[in-house]
């Protein structure tokens, strides 16, 4: 085979892992397929009934909002990660709404789905500009002593640790799902998953691995389980060290890192 033609199918393989669509080669005079568009929600094991949910409202006619509620290593990150696939959609943290000109980007993109995780770190005054888009479609805002306006449809998908500082009124707009810690199975699940269909690894060092994770760190971050298959490339006593070391020097995380700790993990 030329090389022109080698680079051109490992381009195309490439396109088609990252989800972007059906892939034919053509020669010969034949077709080949080699792989069908991903889902929407494929890098998440379980939560099947949420994905259902989900899916019911970006196909509804007009916005239905959704909130994740729960502590950190519950899956509601993943979430987040996985809508930023939707066409039209913008992905912001809520302790960065006003310096990083989130409504700016409103104002001149128009998203139709906008994504918002850390909701509970947005200030108040933002939580109203965002209520008010939720329950009139309109977006307003106050800035440089000038008030600017805009009409939108836009559903708007979040995630929060705690509601305690969220608007009353702002939480009526949602409906909201509150999510568990994962359960050691459900972790070793999506670990194993994870690691064998993304890192190639082997399924036993791959539940050696969460086991470890879980039980000797007391961790379910999933982000630490992907460093630790990077660094003992499937050899199980690497593994073993890893975690020894990992547990002997404590390794810390701040609550941001937590936080996103799975976010794009599988890009």
């Amino acid at each position: 085979m030329k090389e022109g033609r080698e680079i051109e199918i490992m381009n195309l393989f490439s396109w088609w892992r990252k989800g972007e669509g059906e892939v034919r080669i053509k020669g010969n005079n034949k077709s080949i397929l080699i792989g069908n568009k991903q889902g929407l929600f494929d890098d998440i094991v379980g939560f099947e009934d949420v994905k259902s949910l989900f899916e019911m409202a970006i196909k509804a006619e007009r916005p239905v909002h959704l909130l994740l509620c729960g502590p950190p290593s519950s899956g509601k990150s993943l979430f987040m990660s996985s809508l930023t696939k939707l066409e039209r959609s913008y992905y912001a943290v809520g302790s960065s709404s006003t310096k990083s000109g989130i409504f700016d980007y409103l104002f001149e993109h128009r998203p139709r789905y906008f994504i918002i995780d850390e909701l509970e770190k947005m200030n108040k005054k933002d939580q109203t500009s965002l209520l008010n888009l939720m329950a009139s479609g309109i977006l307003s805002e106050l800035k440089h002593n000038q008030q600017r306006t805009t009409q939108l449809k836009t559903w708007i998908f979040a995630s929060c640790n705690s509601i305690d500082k969220l608007l009353p009124p702002l939480l009526t707009s949602f409906a909201i799902f509150h999510f568990k810690p994962y359960t050691e199975e459900e972790f070793v699940d999506i670990v194993v998953d994870v690691l064998d269909r993304e890192e190639g690894v082997d399924r036993d060092i791959a539940l050696l691995i969460a086991d470890g994770v879980y039980n000797q760190l007391k961790s379910s971050n999933i982000r630490e389980c992907v460093r630790i298959a990077r660094l003992a490339k499937n050899d199980s006593v690497q593994v073993n060290i890893i975690i020894d070391t990992f547990s002997k020097y404590g390794m810390k995380y701040t609550l941001f890192e937590i936080i996103h700790s799975t976010f794009k993990i599988l890009t």
